[in-house]
């Protein structure tokens, strides 16, 4: 049981961070504006972020408690792109933008400190039950060992990329929705002069869309890949409490993990505020970013074959998937897309997805 003595006045208490990412810092920031000194413990010797597809909404941006974003924001789009085979799209109209990560979480660093946080760098906390803390947060990702003594249970996804110099005409920010390269979807980001070219699976299949849609003539950065976890299932122990990677809130549709680690942040804030550190994972659990219709939804997305998809391209091409009318709805619902109930469950999950992912 958790010893409600140890987490009371947690101002005055010592809470420690494991991991200078995403989670880390921003947990961080959140935790120092409201009055509290956290110190955020990070392994690598300087900040350096794991692969991501970089894109982020401007909702999910004005949430980040470091307002300066917009000089680590290379290319912005007014709209989210959905390519089906057969070459239909639909659209998300929503303002996004692909971020220079590795800066704009460094810049986050600086003004961590700057607030009074305290940053260590270069110490890899091999034994966190040596540590000493009042509260422990661990944000060191998706392999976690503190993640593994809490007992979390995690579902885990491949995610690779090219990042690759090209003049490629981009419509908005591209998803591709095709069995033939991923189980899930394939992604073309502009961010500046580069293109972030990734996809959920295997390099060899990154390779295959990269040939395809043209853009193997590039000049080629680098090649990366990164395990993403999502379906956590524990996300404390006693004063212990897992965020970002480490507690798989990345959005099982999207896989996009930002904006879940913003609003996770501040039941944290909250929880420490209230003096109600115990009733963090329960918060966590019923909060729409782990909602119980993401299992079945994803399961129901991956059965749709590419026929499918492109039927449901077919009637949704050129629409606005975040405004449909409620005529399109019942008709993709009683398509043979997927059986009616199936989904129902992903359009709900889908519109979740929409407010609380990216």
């Amino acid at each position: 049981m958790l010893n409600h003595e140890n987490i009371q006045n947690m101002e005055r208490k010592d809470i420690k961070i494991i991991g200078a990412g995403p989670g880390g810092l921003i947990t961080g920031l959140k935790l120092l504006k409201a009055g509290y000194e956290p110190t955020i413990i990070e392994k690598q010797e300087k900040i350096h972020t794991t692969l991501c597809g970089e894109g982020l909404s401007a909702e999910a941006l004005s949430l980040v408690p470091f307002q300066d974003w917009s000089k680590y924001a290379p290319q912005s789009f007014d709209r989210a792109t959905f390519v089906f085979p057969g070459g239909y799209k639909a659209y998300v109209m929503k303002k996004c933008y692909t971020m220079d990560r590795n800066p704009w979480f460094n810049a986050m660093a600086k003004e961590f400190e700057k607030q009074g946080g305290t940053l260590i760098l270069g110490e890899d906390v091999n034994d966190f039950k040596q540590l000493k803390y009042d509260l422990l947060i661990d944000s060191s990702g998706p392999l976690s060992k503190i993640a593994r003594y809490v007992g979390n249970k995690m579902h885990f996804m491949p995610g690779v990329q090219t990042r690759i110099k090209h003049d490629y005409k981009f419509d908005g920010m591209e998803f591709y929705l095709s069995r033939k390269y991923s189980v899930e979807y394939a992604w073309i980001f502009g961010k500046g002069d580069l293109l972030n070219v990734g996809l959920l699976g295997s390099m060899k299949n990154l390779d295959m869309f990269i040939k395809d849609m043209g853009l193997d003539n590039g000049e080629v950065i680098d090649r990366l890949g990164h395990t993403i976890s999502f379906f956590g299932t524990k996300l404390q122990k006693d004063n212990i409490i897992l965020t970002g990677d480490a507690a798989g809130i990345t959005n099982p549709l999207t896989k996009g993990g930002m904006a879940a680690i913003i609003h996770t942040a501040d039941i944290i804030v909250d929880c420490v505020k209230n003096d109600k550190i115990h009733e963090y994972d329960q918060k966590v659990m019923s909060h729409p970013v782990m909602a119980p219709e993401y299992k079945e939804a994803l399961q129901n997305f991956r059965e749709i074959t590419d026929d499918k998809l492109e039927k449901a391209g077919k009637m949704l091409n050129g629409k606005d998937l975040g405004n449909l009318d409620k005529k399109t709805k019942f008709i993709m619902t009683m398509a043979a897309i997927s059986k009616p109930k199936k989904m129902k469950t992903l359009m709900k999950a889908l519109s979740y997805s929409n407010k609380y992912s990216w």
